[in-house]
This record gives C-alpha cells, sequence and structure tokens, in this order.
C-alpha cells in the first residue's frame, strides 16, 4: 500500500443553494493499493482551484494534482492528490515487471 496526500471535497452541496454553495476542501491521506488501481490521470481543474485560493494553505503555485481511479469489488473511488501524474505513476510501479516465456 502507498500513502497519499489526497484533496478532500467538503462542499455542502444543498440542491436548492447548490450555486450559492461555498467550496470547501481540506487535506488528508489516504492509503492505495496499487494492485487496484484502474486509472490515472491528471485533475487540471484543482490546478484553477488553487490559483482561486480555495485549496487548504500550504499548498504551492508548483503543485499538481492528479485523479487516482480505484477499484475496490463493485465499487470505484476517485482519488484527488497532490503530485503530478507521472510522480505518481512512478511511486504505483515501483515493482518492475517481467514477462514469462514471451
Amino acid at each position: 500500500m502507498i500513502r497519499f496526500i489526497e484533496i478532500i471535497n467538503e462542499t455542502n452541496f444543498n440542491p436548492r443553494m447548490e450555486r450559492s454553495a461555498t467550496p470547501r476542501f481540506r487535506l488528508g491521506e489516504v492509503w492505495v493499493n496499487e494492485q487496484h488501481v484502474v486509472s490515472v490521470r491528471e485533475a487540471p481543474g484543482y490546478q484553477s482551484l488553487l490559483r482561486e485560493g480555495l485549496l487548504p494553505s500550504g499548498l504551492e503555485e508548483a503543485h499538481a494534482f492528479t485523479s487516482i481511479v480505484v477499484n475496490e469489488g463493485s465499487n470505484t473511488h476517485t482519488h484527488v492528490v497532490v503530485g503530478s501524474t507521472q510522480h505518481i505513476a512512478t511511486r504505483l510501479s515501483s515493482k518492475p515487471t517481467q514477462l514469462l516465456k514471451g
């Protein structure tokens, strides 16, 4: 399992007041089993949230954000973590693979 810093969206989405909801985010940690990762891709929308000052303090403009999709049986979860896509993918594939009888 690999530990990542996750951006957690705590915005209260009231259907009647959806447009006036104030976005709230916090940082947390998530442990991901690399064997259950389905996809890794860039999350560019969070870069604009960072520029607007909506993400928690302590993050710098240079930070990148990546979306990790994890399949857990019949459930699929998406985690937005701090780090570039290439950095996250490198951490997830730490074990070299070999082709057997190829």
